[in-house]
């Protein structure tokens, strides 16, 4: 990855870059790390925290904010180009932003794709253990069937990247809240988003599902499936997330549905994190690039009915899509 982003700054012709995200730590160096990394064409320069002291890392290290910016002091940069927030950084470095390592971790290398694709397969295993059991269990006694299943796969959850737990919710008319101790029965709509992590990428799929759904709750789900199969057909390198999103509403609609009462979110990139860039909205500005891996989640909620939301995840190739999550989409 140091490569990749050296290869970029040399195209770019920007000499020193520093990164102080966790996740970009992760990205480079494969630790979960905080602090500040300055990296150049010949070097990597490290100031960290002192309770990092005892890992493996040539680092200079610091306990105080004096610390931080005596080792500031010693480092001889101009100009650094920041991929975080300023923070400690001092007046002598000229600084300015950039997105170089954001864009970096946008277009997936095959590898990265590959474990992606291992934690979707973990998810669908997830999926359908749970299925057959929901009704009669609480919310609370599903999420933890969830988290019973990756403890034995030996892989954590998805969802600690953004300090979040799978989700378990019955007629729900909200993207995310806390699960309850009602039992699930078996004429609820019941909404399951969950994902693992293999070395570190998640995976981040939804299914709804319904033991006994009536007319209206099965309409409302077809809805949803179809809407979702055509958007997944749609991509392709060059297409405009705008454009994208625009033909969702438009799909709504033809559904006879209300875009601004009846869709409450969005789809977006994944990675080391759940929720990473690019984010898909009506004001994203980009087009689908190959190497992108993304969610396509579309979700309908009706006050009498619940909500239905559908989501895989799903890698952009030179031609078009390959959805890496295979749980079937039946109610």
């Amino acid at each position: 990855m140091l490569e990749r982003l050296r290869q970029k700054m040399r195209d770019e012709g920007i000499e020193t870059v520093c990164i102080n995200s966790s996740y970009d730590f992760l990205y480079f160096f494969g630790l979960e790390m905080a602090g500040y990394c300055f990296i150049t064409q010949e070097d990597v320069e490290m100031v960290l925290p002192r309770f990092y002291m005892y890992e493996d890392v040539d680092a200079r290290y610091a306990f105080s904010l004096q610390d931080y910016l005596d080792h500031f002091e010693n480092l001889d940069y101009d100009k650094v180009y920041i991929a975080g927030k300023e923070g400690l950084l001092p007046e002598k470095f000229e600084v300015e932003q950039t997105d170089i390592v954001n864009e970096l971790r946008k277009i997936k290398t095959m590898e990265e794709v590959e474990k992606i694709r291992e934690a979707c397969q973990i998810t669908d295993r997830a999926f359908e253990e749970l299925k057959p059991n929901l009704v009669g269990l609480t919310e609370f006694e599903a999420v933890g069937e969830l988290k019973k299943f990756y403890i034995e796969e030996k892989v954590p959850e998805s969802f600690i990247t953004n300090k979040g737990e799978s989700l378990v919710q019955r007629n729900v008319l909200r993207p995310h809240r806390p699960p309850s101790h009602k039992k699930i029965l078996s004429e609820d709509l019941v909404i399951v988003d969950t994902g693992c992590r293999v070395d570190h990428y998640c995976s981040d799929v939804t299914r709804t599902f319904c033991e006994n759904p009536n007319e209206r709750q099965i309409e409302l789900f077809n809805a949803v499936r179809d809407i979702q199969k055509e958007l997944i057909e749609m991509i392709e390198p060059g297409l405009s997330v705008a454009e994208w999103k625009e033909h969702e509403y438009r799909l709504v609609e033809e559904k006879g549905f209300n875009p601004d009462k009846n869709v409450l979110y969005f789809s977006h990139g994944i990675g080391l994190e759940t929720h990473e860039p690019p984010t898909l909205s009506h004001s994203c500005d980009e087009k689908f690039k190959e190497g992108m891996v993304v969610t396509v989640e579309p979700g309908l909620h009706l006050k009498e009915l619940g909500g239905v939301r559908i989501e895989d995840t799903v890698h952009v190739t030179s031609n078009g899509s390959d959805q890496l999550s295979q749980t079937p989409k039946e109610l």
